[in-house]
């Protein structure tokens, strides 16, 4: 039985997968994932990334752990008609989720390369929420963190694994989900606990001090974004050794067509 941890997957699958391979990774052997996060959003493939990690949640409960980050909630705001559609549809890569989800939907077009009307936007979010009715409430099941115990057998302290960070001298439970879901420099320039945390949503390479290879530690913070969203590629860490798999974007081919 293994353990491992993923963030920022950003919609690249064939890269998600890979790495899964490479790690033998098999729930039928108990082996356990925790996803921080960022699923969706930027490549090309999120809705298979999300909804395949979604049907894992619910064929291994307690086994495929999906936490929310901030591009999961960005998407559900959208789809509640919440929020700053420009925000989330041209700088942060939600077109490219939403162009996943449309499929070959004649809507997908007002979806490229421009800002969509709100007419066009009303449209597909009425098309999605029908097709895919469990949606919403996936997403909205999707904690903010989630708290190991230490493992006497593996050796495994206990730890804090959350998607952005949380803001130094305030108790966990006091925490804004705006810090858990976006907080940086605040977080990583001055946490000093003694609680180790694992986070994504920073790319590891724009850490300080980050030497090129695998996660980046620091104190008791542990970074795993491997900066798909950049098209860098995913990287999956097995816990407690921090072992890690890097997938790079560029030796795998997302598929050339759109699955429905």
């Amino acid at each position: 039985m293994s353990t491992y941890f993923v963030s920022d997957i950003h919609g690249q699958n064939q890269a998600f997968q890979q790495a899964l391979r490479n790690a033998s990774f098999s729930p039928q052997r108990n082996d356990q994932l925790y996803v921080l996060g960022d699923m969706i959003d930027r490549g090309p493939e999120s809705k298979e990334v999300l909804l395949d990690l979604l049907a894992m949640r619910d064929a291994y409960p307690g086994q495929v752990v999906l936490l929310k980050g901030n591009h999961e909630q960005m998407f559900e705001d959208w789809l509640l008609g919440r929020g700053n559609s420009e925000n989330y549809l041209r700088f942060n890569g939600g077109d490219a989720t939403i162009r996943s989800f449309l499929g070959n939907h004649p809507l997908r077009r007002a979806f490229i390369g421009s800002m969509p009307s709100e007419e066009a936007q009303d449209e597909a979010r009425q098309f999605i929420l029908s097709r895919y009715p469990q949606l919403l409430p996936a997403l909205a099941s999707l904690p903010l963190y989630v708290e190991l115990p230490a493992n006497p057998q593996t050796g495994a302290p206990a730890v804090l694994l959350v998607h952005a960070g949380i803001r130094p001298g305030i108790p966990l439970q006091q925490q804004s989900p705006e810090d858990l879901l976006w907080i940086r420099e605040p977080f990583y320039l001055y946490y000093e606990g003694e609680r180790p945390i694992v986070f994504g949503h920073t790319p590891v390479p724009k850490l300080p001090n980050y030497e090129g290879f695998g996660p980046w530690r620091r104190n008791n913070m542990i970074g795993i974004d491997g900066g798909a969203a950049y098209r860098r590629g995913v990287m999956l860490v097995e816990w407690p050794s921090l072992q890690s798999i890097f997938v790079p974007i560029h030796e795998v081919q997302s598929s050339p067509f759109v699955r429905m």
